[in-house]
């Protein structure tokens, strides 16, 4: 069994993503644009990987819906700029709220639910969710999709990804903190024992509809705030960018990772980012060499890519 890494570990958790941002920023200033683009996108996953960790790695509650939740978190985003003219960095964490609002009424009803009848329930809510937006159209503009406005802080625009760049990685760092006190803490341990044993969880006096919830609404939140922030990194979204398979690479970006770490979930983004990024000059086969490097990754490290760092660790010791 895959444990999560827990408080011996959170001072090693921010000090990797802080030294990372650091990079990030040196980046920003000096390397492509394009090249900046990816490191957006690496931050924005590892936001979402981080809250999904919360869900899967520490409380052992599998979703395969979290798709929905990005598009929540982006098309809420998307149309209080757009449409109610609110700043970007209010809208924000506005759409986390809504998002963590529904995770939490998704929970509900889920809460008999284990396993692989827990993540079918949630595929269903992250298909419901994409046919929602598509037909929508006064709202979310359907399948035409939702132009997003230039982002702005305080009068800045935030046009150029160099500028996004320092957002998207101080959130994740402020994200990294707050996992970390939450899984070094008492919710933390609330959800390792919850997944470890419910029925054991409940004789310890644990409220276990109550931390199922909580889990729920707080990777809701997480990965709503990242697809907000990738509504304003790319300035147009439609459905068709939220599709199950959004949801799937998501869980799979946790598992090549490592389940329950933080470094694990930088580790995931940047592997979901960067493999299909280097092996797109493969014209007839990208997809079948990043299946393949997903089979190999699983084979050679079931622990996930954090492994590598652990039997280091282990042997220095």
């Amino acid at each position: 069994m895959v444990h999560p890494e827990i408080p011996s570990s959170a001072r090693r958790d921010r000090l990797l993503v802080a030294g990372v941002a650091a990079f990030v920023g040196a980046m920003s200033l000096f390397g492509g644009g394009y090249v900046v683009y990816l490191l957006n996108l690496i931050g924005i996953f590892a936001l979402v990987a981080i809250g999904l960790n919360i869900l899967t790695g520490l409380s052992g509650q599998t979703s395969l819906g979290h798709a929905g939740f990005f598009a929540i978190g982006a098309y809420a985003s998307g149309i209080l700029t757009s449409s109610f003219a609110l700043p970007f960095w209010l809208s924000i964490p506005i759409a986390g709220a809504i998002a963590t609002l529904i995770g939490a009424i998704i929970a509900l009803p889920a809460l008999r639910l284990k396993n692989l009848y827990l993540a079918i329930a949630t595929l269903g809510f992250g298909i419901v969710m994409q046919k929602l937006i598509f037909e929508w159209r006064t709202v979310t503009g359907g399948g035409a999709g939702l132009q997003v406005p230039t982002p702005t802080i305080f009068g800045v625009g935030l046009a150029e990804g160099s500028r996004m760049t320092w957002v998207i990685w101080a959130t994740l760092l402020a994200g990294t903190w707050a996992a970390s006190q939450l899984a070094s803490g008492r919710t933390g341990r609330a959800l390792i024992m919850l997944r470890e044993s419910e029925a054991a969880a409940g004789c310890t006096g644990i409220h276990v509809a109550r931390y199922k919830v909580v889990a729920f609404a707080l990777s809701a939140f997480y990965t709503a705030v990242a697809g907000g922030l990738y509504a304003n990194l790319v300035r147009y979204i439609n459905p068709e960018s939220f599709s199950v398979n959004m949801s799937i690479m998501f869980l799979a970006m946790i598992v090549i990772g490592g389940l329950g770490s933080v470094r694990g979930a930088l580790l995931g983004a940047a592997f979901y980012v960067a493999v299909p990024e280097a092996v797109r000059g493969f014209k007839d086969a990208p997809g079948l060499i990043f299946g393949l490097s997903l089979m190999f990754v699983m084979i050679l490290l079931p622990g996930g890519l954090i492994s590598i760092f652990r039997k280091r660790r282990a042997e220095l010791a």
